[in-house]
């Protein structure tokens, strides 16, 4: 009878045991490693997002930098992509630092009254007629130039017709920066490729002999080659004087002389 009581005791504890999910822990145990887990498991999540987010701020910082390069790279700076063509960026600085020099050192007024006396009568102004030859030629210099710049002007970086415009009044001091920056055009253009007032005037073959014909009859209407017939050891004296004591004089001639000498670079 003893024998069944243990018998029974023991199935019991057995029954209890299995539906504990076969631990013989207590409950209490059982329950604290539970929450244990569940613990351990928050961390893992909270890394997750955490990188994740990480992650998205890279993403995002390096999608906004590559857009601002790829801003910079479009709209470009008022110097980028500019080449420098070194004997034009040569005359350029070799010309501003002359008419310095010359202006720094000539009597005071002595261009001021040749100057003069071109606004008062610019064919005859009373001086030497070899410059007023080259004076009055660097007043129409810009036509010629405009001719020889203008058909291959489409693709420069910047555009020709405001320093062929200035020219006409500031000769190569303003036309300067486009020669030195400006990029060779070898290439053939059709008349599609111009612009009007390049296709039908520049270009047109009356209009080049016009201007072939305006130059040649400034030697004439400006008494150079009267005064060199009559009298040219006077005449070339006389320019020699003038060229050393005006600074008018000298850097209108070395003005003409680097204008000739690029105007025949460009055909």
């Amino acid at each position: 009878m003893m024998m069944m009581k243990v018998l029974k005791s023991v199935s019991l504890l057995a029954l209890v045991t299995s539906c504990a999910g076969f631990s013989t822990a207590p409950v209490s145990t059982r329950l604290t490693h539970s929450m244990n887990i569940a613990v351990e498991k928050i961390p893992l999540a909270t890394s997750k997002t955490s990188f994740s987010t990480q992650t998205n701020r890279a993403t995002t910082t390096t999608v906004y930098a590559s857009n601002l390069d790829t801003e910079e790279e479009t709209e470009g700076g008022f110097l980028s992509g500019v080449s420098i063509n070194p004997p034009y960026l040569a005359a350029y600085v070799i010309f501003l630092g002359f008419v310095f020099f010359k202006s720094m050192t000539e009597e005071a007024g002595a261009s001021n009254d040749i100057l003069q006396q071109f606004l008062a009568d610019p064919l005859n102004p009373g001086c030497n007629e070899l410059f007023v030859t080259i004076f009055n030629l660097l007043g129409l210099y810009f036509i010629p130039i405009a001719c020889l710049l203008m058909p291959g002007a489409k693709n420069q970086k910047y555009p020709a017709t405001p320093f062929l415009l200035g020219s006409m009044f500031g000769g190569y001091g303003l036309i300067g920066p486009y020669a030195f920056t400006r990029t060779p055009d070898a290439a053939v253009k059709t008349k599609a490729d111009l612009g009007w007032v390049t296709a039908n005037i520049l270009e047109n073959k009356i209009f080049n002999w016009f201007i072939a014909v305006a130059f040649t009859s400034a030697y004439i209407t400006s008494g150079g080659v009267n005064a060199l017939i009559s009298d040219a050891s006077g005449t070339i004296d006389g320019y020699g004087q003038l060229f050393s004591d005006t600074a008018i004089a000298s850097a209108s001639s070395v003005d003409f002389l680097i204008l000739t000498l690029s105007a025949a670079s460009w055909i």
